[in-house]
């Protein structure tokens, strides 16, 4: 049963590895960098982790959200009093889908000015749940 565990994890972790890498080859990913808000994603040996640039933004601006197996990451400036045409603005989102499941494990996210980090832990179960409170 053990060697299935750890055949399974080395499959999550290939599918990852693989995935990291189309991703950031992605010229759409490199374009909402420069657009949006830039994103990075790495992993330790515990979690997996999504990183996001977000400056000049308070963290009750931020919203993050798990559907399935697609995390998203909300910017709304909609409430800011120096945006001219409010009605022209759309609050900012970037979506990044994984290639497995997350939504039932541990998932965590803290905001330090201007970074967003949010930890999707391996080994840890956690709530199914859609939004993720930021700390």
């Amino acid at each position: 049963m053990q060697d299935n565990l750890h055949g399974s994890q080395m499959n999550e972790v290939e599918k990852f590895d693989e995935w990291v890498k189309k991703f950031f080859l992605d010229p759409e990913t490199s374009a909402l960098d420069h657009q949006l808000f830039s994103i990075d994603i790495y992993e330790s040996e515990d979690e997996y982790m999504v990183e996001a640039v977000l400056e000049n933004h308070d963290v009750k601006d931020i919203k993050v959200c798990l559907i399935e197996n697609e995390l998203s990451i909300i910017v709304d400036d909609t409430h800011k009093p120096f945006l001219e045409n409010k009605a022209d603005t759309l609050p900012t989102q970037r979506k990044i889908p994984f290639p497995f499941s997350i939504c039932s494990r541990r998932i965590t996210a803290e905001f330090s000015n201007p970074l967003l980090v949010i930890r999707i832990h391996k080994f840890s179960p956690g709530k199914t749940v859609d939004d993720i409170n930021i700390e």
